[in-house]
């Protein structure tokens, strides 16, 4: 077995390293065993990924979790929306066509 000393390290910037490094191989790892099909409905989703799947703002998804229409879970700090939870959700909003400017022009 190979014995890492640090010399000349700190505390505080070895702990971050090995963050650093766990965050890494975690982001980066491949799946343990390869998915058929459609994805699990209980997958954990990110804020960013929910938004992208209901196609709103990162925003508007908070506020919908304040408000109550979305269930989420803490893991840390960090909110995470089951998948099933975001397909209800996705279900139930109909998002409408907003007209810009100019588009109801009289006349036409």
């Amino acid at each position: 077995m190979q014995a890492i000393i640090p010399v000349g390290v700190d505390y505080a910037q070895l702990l971050e390293d090995v963050r650093a490094m766990f965050r890494h191989e975690f982001n980066n790892a491949a799946p343990a065993a390869p998915v058929a099909g459609t994805p699990p409905a209980d997958e954990l989703l990110s804020i960013q990924e929910a938004a992208g799947m209901l196609g709103v703002t990162v925003q508007t998804v908070h506020e919908w979790k304040r408000r109550g229409l979305l269930k989420y879970h803490k893991l840390g700090s960090r909110s995470y929306l089951k998948r099933a939870d975001v397909l209800a959700a996705l279900q139930g909003y109909q998002r409408s066509e907003k007209t810009g400017r100019g588009t109801n022009k009289k006349g036409q």
